[in-house]
C-alpha cells in the first residue's frame, strides 16, 4: 500500500495486537483497517503510543489536498473528517473499505518534546481535537456519530495518559 500523503510504501506493525500501516522514515502517517479500529475501542489508552515515535524525515510535512485515493481501495477517495494546520493533525476515512488515515505529527511533536509545559500541552491537543474536532462533526447524523467514536479511540490508543 502507499501512503496517500507522500506517496512512500506503508509498513504493517502491531502494536497491542492492532495492525496499523505506517509511512515509516517519511510523513509519518498512520493507516487503520476498519477491523483494527474495532479492537482500537477495546484496549487500553495509550497502548499505542509507540506508534508516535516511529522514525518520520526531518522537516517533511505534507498538506495534502482534498483528493486522494485510499491507500487500500486505491479507487475509492479518502472523505476528510478534520484536519487542523495549528495541531498539524488530520483524520480522513474511506467511504468503502471504512479505514481510516491518521496523521498526528502535531501530537508526535508534543510527545518527543521536553520541557515543563508539556503535560498541559497535551491536555491542551486532546481537548482540542476531542472537544472542537471531533465535537464539531454532525453527530446527528449515524455514520458521522460512529465515525467520531472511533476517531475518539484511535486519539486514545494513540495517547499516553
Amino acid at each position: 500500500m502507499k501512503c496517500p500523503a507522500c506517496e512512500n510504501e506503508l509498513s504493517e506493525l502491531k502494536i497491542a495486537g492492532i495492525q496499523v500501516h505506517v509511512c515509516l522514515g517519511s510523513c509519518g502517517g498512520l493507516w487503520f483497517p476498519f477491523t483494527q479500529l474495532k479492537k482500537a475501542e477495546r484496549v487500553k489508552p495509550g497502548s499505542g503510543s509507540a506508534l508516535l515515535h516511529i522514525e518520520r524525515a526531518e522537516g517533511l510535512k505534507v498538506y495534502r489536498g482534498a483528493e486522494h485515493p485510499c491507500p487500500y481501495c486505491k479507487t475509492t477517495l479518502l472523505y476528510r473528517h478534520f484536519f487542523s494546520r495549528d495541531w498539524d493533525t488530520e483524520v480522513d476515512q474511506c467511504s468503502k473499505c471504512s479505514g481510516f488515515w491518521v496523521d498526528a505529527g502535531g501530537l508526535a511533536k508534543l510527545l518527543g518534546s521536553s520541557g515543563a509545559n508539556k503535560r498541559k500541552l497535551h491536555q491542551k491537543y486532546l481537548a482540542a481535537i476531542i472537544n472542537e474536532k471531533i465535537g464539531g462533526m454532525n453527530l446527528i447524523n449515524e455514520d458521522v456519530a460512529q465515525a467520531a467514536k472511533l476517531i475518539t479511540a484511535v486519539f486514545r490508543f494513540l495517547s499516553p495518559d
